[in-house]
């Protein structure tokens, strides 16, 4: 159905009624802007662990047996009561210690991520084409103006 088709008149049978009405509304499109939801992404949190080497230097102590042969200050007197030991011989043990490097680890809490939310307000402009019907009067009948138009548009 073309606009032509929207409003046809019928002609009218009583010549007595001169002041017919003939209504045309004249439309437009209305703007109205709302919001809605949507998802705009997410913010992903991992962790991980990385390895590092560190070094730590530990001060040590050992002990050392240092041997040292002096001539006696009575070199050369017999010495009473004494015995020279066998073949077997005798044998002196000295016990040499040092200290050893010991490393322990221990789990410390050093830092927490805190993740919020927070709504920002900002204001978008969107620009849209809004359609509007325009109504153009000619008349051409032998009583209205030759030529003359008017013209109605918002």
């Amino acid at each position: 159905m073309d606009n032509e088709d929207r409003f046809v008149e019928e002609p009218s049978t009583n010549r007595g009624d001169l002041e017919e009405d003939l209504k045309i509304q004249r439309l437009e499109e209305d703007l109205s802007a709302g919001l809605r939801q949507t998802g705009a992404g997410s913010v992903n949190v991992t962790k991980g662990v990385r390895t590092e080497r560190e070094e730590v230097r530990v001060p040590r102590r050992r002990e050392e047996v240092e041997v040292e042969r002096v001539p006696a200050e009575d070199s050369g007197e017999e010495v009473a009561g004494v015995e020279i030991v066998g073949e077997g011989g005798e044998e002196f043990v000295v016990r040499v210690y040092e200290e050893e490097v010991v490393v322990s680890k221990r789990v410390v809490l050093k830092e927490e991520i805190r993740l919020r939310k927070r709504v920002v307000e900002e204001e978008e402009v969107v620009e849209v084409e809004l359609r509007k019907e325009e109504v153009q009067i000619d008349d051409q009948t032998e009583h209205g103006r030759p030529g003359a138009r008017a013209r109605e548009e918002e």
